[in-house]
């Protein structure tokens, strides 16, 4: 199934539009459907090669280029048509003088990593070339390091010459949403908050069925692809796996800053800081700031990957009676203890996601400088105090919102703590707008209460995924 990515489809077919050389960088963490994108964008256009360049040699990957840059089976040739790189790329460039032709290069770091020449090689073609050249080149990678500092960054030989770049990024909850159907919105946050908006995750759950059923017959169980899932990607992405897991394990347990995680794993300062640099690149873990707050002192870390946060802090508490064939005991005790304050948080995201859903369709009229959370001291009260769901606008307007994921309906009080706490996060905001997100609707009493304040908007799950 394929679903949402019509930015990135916009993107793509706005460069093939122009008829003139193109060199469009595509890249993203594994798993988020790259590959699968570019298919979609090349189908039916009339002239199209792909080269999976793969971790094995140089005369390997030669011989995979020779047979996609003449359209042939790769099997059905036994030794390179073409006795170097060089002569490959060139003959493909000199074909694309007389007719337009996307070449696509997927997993272009195994290419680099076999021939470290290639960027070079690619540079000089490009600009020897470009001029009359009809060809749109894409790379695309995974490695997220590689594709950032080895193609983009200002180091790279091909530096300046691309033309357009996406980052795929994970579905959001509600492309998630449709790969999910016929859940309805309650389950389609809690399978989501499970598992992340990664295609092939998604594509291992079955929305008609229960969270109870999909964790203990899709989640939970030595054999399921998701329960191995985090530690076979960091197996693929990092030298030395177990202790990123204890510092992906020292998030999980809620150390939020640094020299915390630090010490709980055990680790040293410049070890911890280069670990997290590297989650931060494979996006599990984030840094994330107040907003509205500059001071780096006050950030936090978090898991950012769903799948990670739910393996983290809620599988690995049950591994010992999963070892012991009892998944289905141990999804039930998930969903009767744990899962509803573990969807809480995730559901703030999710309520921040329906935010800039809103902005973007013009339906909430503020233009957001940042969007994200606000935590600081509230010195009336002397206490700690956060905001779920924090923006600042371009005009000095605040947004405050506050998420509930629970069983009963929201009350007044609710509403008027949130209105106390929209004024820590901008003193004289030149308008508040306040919203409240909840699971299961609201109290006659907060309902009038929002109607006679005049700046509040209250959003019900179902409600947030009627029509996106």
């Amino acid at each position: 199934m394929f679903v949402g990515r019509s930015q990135e489809l916009s993107v793509l077919e706005e460069a093939y539009a122009t008829g003139t050389f193109q060199m469009v960088v595509v890249y993203g963490r594994r798993r988020v459907g790259k590959s699968t994108l570019l298919r979609r964008f090349a189908d039916g256009k009339p002239d199209v090669r792909f080269f999976q360049a793969r971790e094995t040699s140089a005369a390997e990957n030669l011989r995979a280029l020779s047979a996609a840059v003449l359209g042939h089976d790769e099997a059905d040739r036994m030794q390179p048509a073409y006795p170097t790189f060089e002569a490959a790329l060139e003959n493909v460039f000199r074909y694309a003088e007389g007719s337009r032709l996307i070449f696509v290069i997927d997993e272009y770091p195994y290419l680099a990593q076999s021939y470290p020449g290639i960027s070079s090689l690619l540079q000089n073609l490009i600009d020897r070339c470009k001029g009359s050249s009809r060809m749109m080149l894409v790379l695309c990678g995974s490695s997220m390091s590689f594709m950032e500092h080895q193609v983009l960054g200002s180091k790279s030989p091909l530096y300046g010459r691309r033309t357009a770049q996406l980052k795929v990024k994970p579905f959001d909850a509600f492309d998630s949403a449709a790969m999910l159907a016929p859940a309805d919105a309650l389950r389609s946050v809690e399978l989501y908050s499970l598992v992340g908006g990664v295609p092939l995750y998604l594509e291992q759950l079955d929305g008609s069925k229960s969270t109870e059923w999909n964790l203990a017959n899709r989640i939970l169980g030595l054999s399921r692809y998701l329960y191995a899932e985090p530690e076979n990607y960091l197996s693929q992405e990092v030298r030395t796996p177990a202790l990123y897991n204890a510092v992906i394990s020292a998030v999980a347990r809620g150390c939020t800053r640094s020299v915390d995680i630090q010490n709980d794993a055990g680790l040293s300062s410049s070890a911890t800081a280069g670990y997290l640099k590297s989650l931060e690149e494979l996006g599990v873990i984030e840094r994330i700031a107040p907003v509205g707050d500059a001071n780096r002192k006050h950030a936090r870390y978090r898991i950012c990957d769903w799948l990670f946060l739910s393996h983290f802090s809620l599988v690995a508490r049950y591994a010992q009676l999963v070892e012991r064939g009892m998944e289905q005991q141990a999804a039930e005790r998930i969903v009767q203890q744990d899962l509803s304050t573990y969807v809480g948080h995730v559901f703030e995201d999710v309520s921040r996601q329906w935010l800039m859903r809103q902005i973007s369709s013009g339906n909430v009229p503020v233009l957001p400088l940042e969007v994200g959370r606000w935590w600081g001291t509230d010195s009336r009260r002397h206490e700690t105090v956060d905001v779920d769901v924090a923006a600042i606008g371009l005009d000095g307007e605040v947004i405050a919102g506050e998420c509930k994921w629970e069983t009963r309906p929201v009350t007044s009080d609710v509403l008027g703590t949130l209105a106390g706490r929209a004024e820590l996060v901008r003193r004289q905001a030149s308008r508040v707008l306040l919203f409240l997100f909840s699971k299961s609707g609201f109290t006659d009493e907060c309902r009038e209460d929002a109607r006679r304040r005049g700046n509040v908007r209250l959003v019900t799950a179902d409600e947030m995924f009627e029509r996106q």
